[in-house]
C-alpha cells in the first residue's frame, strides 16, 4: 500500500496535535531524570524523524526534542546525567536535511551526544536496542506511517526495557479499513470478535485497549492513548510506561487535550466553551462511565485501599483527581462513610496504603 508523505506540505491540524502531545511529555518526562542519580544517561530514540521541520518551517519531533531539552537543562540542569538522542529517517533526501538541522542544533546544545542513522525501522531498532539497557532512562518515539513496523515482537522487546517510556503512532483509519486483510491484522492485538465493533470513531480506542493482551503475563505495564481527528478518519498515539509516574504524565498531558481524543469520541454534545446550566450535563461520557466501573469495584470488595484505587484509575485511563471526585460522590450519596481519600500518586508506593471504609452490608 503506498504511503502519503507527510512532509510534501505544512503539518495539518492533526499532525500538530500528534507532535504537541509529545512536546508536552517531554516536557513532563525530562525533569524526572535530569536530577536522577540512579541513572547513567538519559536517552531519546526517534526512529521516524523525518527531515526535521515542514516545508513551512514548523518543527517536527527532533526540533521539538532539541527544544525541550534546551529548556529543561536552562531549568533543572545545572548538573544531569549524560543526555544522548539518537535519530533515524530512512529516506536519503530527508536524512541530508535531518542532519543539517542537528548540525545546527549542536551550537546550542554541547552537552548533549546525538547520533543520526539512515536506516530502516528494523535495523535502527537491532542496533540500538542493546544501548537501552543499564543504567539509563529511555523514551521512545516511533512516528510509524502505517501499523507494519510495531509488531507483537518489537513491542515485547519494548515493555521489557527497564525505565523505558514509548509512545506511538498508528494508522488506525487503515486498520479499521483493511482489517480483514491477514497483512494487516497479524500486526495488530485485535481479536476476532472485535472486529465487528470497530467504526470510524472509536478504532483508535478498541485497538490501544487491545495492546495489553501483547504484555508478557505476570508484568506489570501501563497503556494510554490518544484518538486524532483528520477529516474523515481517525489516527492516533499509544502510550507505553512500566512505572505508574509515566502513564500518569502522559495521562495528566492527554486530559489538557480532552482525556483520550481531540474530538467528542463518545458523542457527548458537549461544548466545554458553553457549559449548561447544570453541571452533570458538562461531564463526559467517559468519566460517568468510570464512576459507574469504580463504585462496583469498590462496593463488591475488589477495591479496598488508596493504592488499589489509584492504579485502577491509571488502568482505566483516568487520573487520581477524577477517582476522588467519584469517591467523594460515593460519599454524597451514602454508599461510603465520609472520609479522606489520598488518591494521589505516591499511595502506589504504600503497600499498606488506607483503607477505603465500607459501610456493613453494602453492596450485598
Amino acid at each position: 500500500m503506498p504511503r502519503r508523505d507527510l512532509h510534501l506540505k505544512p503539518f495539518d491540524e492533526s499532525t500538530r496535535d500528534k507532535l504537541e502531545l509529545y512536546r508536552e511529555y517531554l516536557r513532563e518526562w525530562l525533569p524526572v531524570f535530569i536530577h536522577a542519580s540512579y541513572i547513567d544517561r538519559l536517552q531519546i530514540f526517534d526512529f521516524f524523524a523525518g527531515p526535521g521541520i515542514d516545508i513551512s518551517g514548523t518543527p517536527g519531533s527532533p526540533l521539538i526534542t532539541c527544544d525541550e531539552i534546551r529548556n529543561a537543562l536552562s531549568q533543572h540542569g545545572k548538573q544531569h546525567p549524560k543526555i544522548k538522542v539518537y535519530f533515524n529517517e530512512c529516506n536519503a533526501a530527508k536524512f541530508k536535511q535531518l542532519s543539517e538541522c542537528i548540525d545546527e542544533q549542536k551550537k546550542s546544545l554541547p552537552q548533549v551526544d546525538f547520533i543520526t542513522m539512515r536506516n530502516d525501522f528494523h535495523s535502527s531498532f537491532e542496533q540500538w536496542q542493546s544501548l537501552m539497557q543499564g543504567k539509563t532512562a529511555n523514551l521512545l518515539f516511533l512516528d510509524q506511517s502505517g501499523v507494519q513496523q510495531i509488531t507483537e515482537s518489537v513491542f515485547k522487546v519494548i515493555v521489557r526495557l527497564p525505565k523505558t517510556d514509548m509512545i506511538f503512532f498508528i494508522s488506525s483509519a487503515l486498520a479499521n479499513r483493511f482489517k480483514k486483510k491477514p497483512e494487516i491484522r497479524k500486526n495488530l492485538p485485535i481479536r476476532d470478535e472485535d472486529l465487528g465493533l470497530m467504526n470510524r470513531s472509536n478504532v483508535h480506542r478498541l485497538l490501544a485497549n487491545a495492546y495489553p493482551r501483547w504484555i508478557p503475563e505476570g508484568l506489570k505495564y501501563y497503556i494510554g492513548s490518544f484518538s486524532i481527528e483528520k477529516g474523515a478518519n481517525v489516527y492516533g498515539l499509544v502510550f507505553g510506561s512500566g512505572h505508574p509516574l509515566g502513564i500518569d504524565k502522559f495521562l495528566q498531558v492527554a486530559w489538557k487535550h480532552g482525556g483520550d481524543a481531540n474530538f467528542d469520541i463518545d458523542d457527548d454534545g458537549i461544548d466545554p466553551k458553553q457549559p449548561s446550566l447544570f453541571s452533570e450535563f458538562d461531564k463526559p461520557k467517559k468519566i460517568k462511565v468510570f464512576e459507574k466501573a469504580l463504585e462496583k469495584e469498590i462496593l463488591d470488595g475488589h477495591l479496598k485501599t488508596n493504592k488499589d484505587i489509584y492504579i485502577f484509575a491509571l488502568q482505566n485511563g483516568m487520573l487520581a483527581s477524577h477517582a476522588k471526585d467519584a469517591l467523594n460522590l460515593l460519599v454524597k450519596n451514602e454508599k461510603l462513610p465520609k472520609q479522606k481519600f489520598h488518591v494521589l500518586y505516591g499511595a502506589w508506593k504504600k503497600p499498606d496504603a488506607e483503607t477505603i471504609m465500607h459501610f456493613n452490608g453494602v453492596g450485598k
